[in-house]
This record gives structure tokens, sequence and C-alpha cells, in this order.
């Protein structure tokens, strides 16, 4: 009747009033309690259904917080926040879980903890924290709160986002810490946490070169229950790659970075989909591959530019500059884009880069040049305690003196190089320094 009588009229699939000021009286109508009631019911509605817009987002947490119901208004922003982060629109991300954490505070026991930890997973994706230390701090003691309350996955997520926070930070000890909390605190977890919980731990033992036996038998673990229990998940093959990738075997290794890629792609996690590119960046450099690596650096920078206001955009413009470099013979592009890169405060991603450049240099015959990239890498390098990336940095120092002339600098780095050989470093670096090691000495040309 109300077709009939040209008050509704069908629209999308939905019925809709032909004028907004009847809407408005109806509305106005009904008593307060049942307007919550109905509210209520249109964000049960709408949360039934995967997201496909920022409107239909907007659209939840409007009908969730009118709703008045806390927790769900609460939770209806950390479902906006994580679209947001699939779709890459990482102010809206923002903005909502901003939201969801003023609403979460007026939430009572663990049911605040555990909505605070999701939302702050949510802003440190969105974007790099103006105050990471107070950021990472709050995150610990939030994960103490969940795991003092036996949520054991909100504390496994906040000890690995602190541990993340401080890794992007250079605080690898800490981040190591962290790290192995996050695996303590899941212990006693079943099925599809447990099988997480172990699997970042080895991802994050593997990318900072830390307890490599622990982690080689974490994700030893984690893959038998993954199988058993049909579990899929980009922490084990990200894991499985860096750990082929430390031991030199860089086709296996690609092989799970490119399966890595993929899962993060679909699940939307940008972040991790970066990460997957950038360590297959990293394989084709070192393969001397750069016509490869230029072509990945474009997917790199449209991803980077894409994604949160971080090092990964910059990182991506100086790797693609770097390709040039090698493949055009000119570096100038490359040292305008390092600024930035430095102003981004990514010690690794300049680390390994400068590395890259600096043997490059060496080829090019650019002996001072390399001299100045190796000596900057290896000072980000020794405060990140990275033991790889220091090994190439003196090997590259010493070959640079070679080139220059300089004796006692030669045996200076060749001698730290050594010495850095026998540690633990990825077998990558290790055949990498072998075959500058290889080249006739400073005594051997005079």
């Amino acid at each position: 009747m109300a077709e009939r009588r040209h008050w509704l009229t069908a629209e999308g699939g939905r019925l809709r009033f032909t004028q907004n000021d009847m809407a408005t009286e109806l509305y106005a109508a009904i008593s307060p309690a049942r307007r919550q009631a109905m509210h209520r019911r249109v964000a049960e509605w709408l949360a039934e259904t995967p997201l496909t817009d920022i409107s239909q987002a907007q659209e939840l947490t409007h009908h969730a917080q009118a709703s008045g119901d806390l927790e769900l208004a609460a939770r209806a922003t950390v479902e906006a926040g994580r679209f947001c982060l699939r779709i890459c629109a990482n102010e809206q991300a923002q903005h909502f879980a901003q939201h969801g954490l003023a609403l979460a505070e007026k939430i009572a026991g663990i049911r605040c903890v555990c909505l605070a930890l999701e939302l702050h997973d949510i802003l440190y994706s969105a974007a790099p924290l103006a105050d990471w230390e107070s950021g990472a701090r709050e995150v610990v003691a939030l994960a103490e709160q969940a795991l003092e309350h036996g949520a054991l996955a909100h504390a496994r997520l906040g000890y690995q986002l602190a541990s993340h926070i401080r890794w992007a930070h250079g605080q690898w000890s800490d981040a190591h810490e962290e790290t192995l909390q996050a695996e303590r605190a899941t212990r006693c977890a079943e099925g599809r946490e447990q099988v997480i919980a172990m699997a970042e731990t080895a991802r994050c033992l593997a990318m900072l070169e830390r307890d490599l036996d622990q982690a080689t038998e974490l994700l030893a673990q984690a893959r038998e229950q993954a199988i058993r229990q049909r579990i899929a998940h980009p922490a084990i093959p990200l894991a499985q790659g860096l750990l082929s990738l430390h031991e030199d075997r860089l086709d296996a290794a690609e092989a799970y970075f490119k399966e890595a890629r993929t899962l993060c792609k679909a699940m939307g996690d940008r972040l991790g989909e970066f990460q997957a590119q950038e360590t297959l960046l990293l394989m084709d450099m070192e393969r001397d591959d750069y016509v490869r690596a230029q072509e990945r650096c474009l997917q790199l920078r449209e991803l980077g530019e894409r994604l949160r206001d971080g090092s990964e955009a910059p990182y991506a413009t100086a790797a693609e500059a770097l390709c040039r470099y090698a493949l055009e013979h000119d570096p100038d592009p490359f040292d305008v884009a390092l600024v930035t890169l430095r102003h981004a405060d990514a010690r690794h991603r300049l680390a390994v880069l400068l590395l890259q450049a600096a043997r490059l240099d060496l080829a090019r015959g650019r002996a001072e040049s390399a001299r100045q990239r190796a000596a900057e890498s290896l000072e980000h390098a020794r405060v990140l305690e990275r033991r790889t990336e220091q090994l190439l940095a003196h090997a590259l120092l010493a070959e640079a003196a070679r080139h220059l002339g300089d004796t006692a600098e030669w045996q200076h780095h060749a001698q730290a190089a050594e010495v850095l050989a026998q540690a633990p470093v990825a077998g990558w670096a290790r055949r990498r320094w072998q075959a500058l090691r290889e080249q006739p000495t400073a005594e051997d040309e005079t």
C-alpha cells in the first residue's frame, strides 16, 4: 500500500521513502527504546555480510552506535577499520580506530582490553605512530591485562604488535623479547591461535636473526598442526621463506614468499604483502637480475603509495632508482631518493639498499662512493645488531679500501668480516663475502 501511495520506492534492492520529511516525522514518532532496537537490528544485518565500500562501513558504525550498545558500536569500528585497511583507505581506518578507542574506554573489564588491542593494531597498520615508544608500552600493558584474564589470542596480538613497533625503530633486542613473550602467552592455546602464534614467533625470530634453531622448531610444529587442522596463514610461508633465505636456498625462499604474498593479498594484509614483495626484490638484486627487479619495483611503488605514510613508499622509490643505476649507470636519482628514505627512519631498508648500491659502485670503479655507502650501512647495521649486514658492509669496505690502496683499512675490515663470518649470518651473505675475499689482496697488487 505504501508503494501504491508513493510513500516508498524500490531502489537498489531496498525500499526508501520518497520524501525525507516523511521519514523524519515517522522516526521522531518512534519511542527511543524501539529506535535503538531498530538500529541494532540494522547493524547486525549489515555485520552479517562483508563490507564492500566506505559508505557501507559508515552506515554500519552509525547504526551500531545509535543502538546504544557500546560494545556493538566499538566492534563495528573494528570491522570498518579493517575493511578500510584492505582497500588502503588509511585515513578512514585511523578515524574509525580512534573513534572505537573512545568508545572502548567506556566499556568495563576484559572486553575493553581486547577491543583496544584490535583497534591499536588497526592504528599501527594505518600509519606509523607519532610516539612509538609510548605506543609500544601501551600495547604491552594491554597485552599483560589480556594475559591476566586468559585472553590468550589478544595477549599474543599485543606482544607481537609491540615487537613489530620496536623492530621498525631499531630496538631489536626488545623486539626479540616481545616476540618470545607472544609465543609463551599462547602455549596453552589450542587450534588456529596456537598455530599462528608459533608461526609468527618463528617469522619474527628469523627477521631478527635470533634463536634460529628455536624458530625452525616452532615452524615445524606450526606446519604440522596447520596441515592436520587445514589452517592457512601467511605467517607460515613468510617464516619458511626467511629461514630458507638465511640458508641460501633462494629458489625455495622465492616459492614461499610468492605463496605468502598471495595469502596476504587475499586476507587484505597489505603490509605483509609489501614485505613479501620486498624480500623477493632483494633476491632479484642478489641474483643481479635488475630487469626483473625493476618490474617488481613498479608493483612495490604502486602498493607503497597506497599504504600508510611510513617508509614503504620511499623505499619503493629508492629501490626503483637503484635499478635504474644498475641498468643505466646513472646514480643521481638513487642519491636523491635516499634523502627521503633517510627521513623515514627506516634503518634496515636503508642499510640493505646502500649495500646493493655499494656493490654496484665497485663494479663501476667508484670506490670512494662504495666506501661511503658501505660505511653508512655499517652504522645502521650496528645499531640494529644485524650481523648479516655488518658482514657485507665490512666485506665491501675492505674491497673499496683495496681499490683505493689503503692497506691498513683493508686489513681492518677484512679481519672484522672474518670474525663476523663465523657467526650465524645468512648463507647468501657469507657466499657474497667469500667471493669478495677471493679478490686479489692489496699486497698482491703491489
